[in-house]
């Protein structure tokens, strides 16, 4: 399988929206258990110009946005997740979504903050989220990187550990058990320092 990994453009638009639909989908199912549904509702709230693709074929298999302290790569539009979640469940997540994925970033400014980042179902396991990693990282001009995952997501944990990553600090969730998780993780990254 020949993987490309290269900027997102305008026509990834909904392909992307689907990679986070798909790769969060246990978020966000108690929305809707649709994921072209999810993916409609959010996609005219991503900003593209922060989104890196992985494709193959011309098919677009992971996806991976770098946001900084000036903005982050998502926002809700409410119109669209009233259109394709309805008025109610529409509503609850233009609330719920609003921090997560528009919340101000603490961090230096020429810090690359990593988010998004999943795999389609169809290719996990392949090594696609290092590649996607690795090479979205040179292509960004960041020289230094955070993420943030859960305690549970093992699978993202070991993935950020083997590119590089370092745990810099683990903040308890107060409402882990509505939340399903019992920790954030915060894991940097310094190009400089791994070369």
């Amino acid at each position: 399988m020949d993987k490309h990994i290269r900027k997102a453009t305008e026509q990834d638009r909904y392909a992307i929206a689907l990679c986070i639909a798909d790769g969060f989908e246990k978020d966000f199912s108690v929305l809707s258990k649709d994921n072209r549904k999810i993916a409609s509702a959010i996609a005219t709230g991503l900003k593209i110009d922060k989104f890196y693709v992985a494709e193959t074929d011309g098919k677009i298999m992971a996806t991976m946005a770098i946001s900084d302290s000036y903005g982050r790569a998502a926002r809700v539009d409410k119109p669209s997740m009233r259109k394709y979640l309805g008025f109610l469940k529409g509503l609850i997540a233009s609330i719920v979504l609003k921090e997560e994925f528009e919340g101000q970033l603490d961090y230096p400014t020429g810090t690359g903050y990593i988010e998004f980042v999943t795999v389609r179902k169809e290719y996990r396991r392949k090594g696609i989220a290092m590649l996607l990693l690795k090479e979205s990282m040179e292509l960004s001009g960041y020289q230094e990187f955070i993420l943030d995952v859960t305690d549970i997501n093992t699978t993202a944990i070991q993935c950020y550990f083997q590119s590089g990553f370092k745990e810099i600090k683990r903040i308890p969730e107060k409402h882990a058990k509505q939340k399903g998780f019992h920790a954030k993780i915060y894991m940097f990254y310094s190009i400089t320092k791994n070369q």
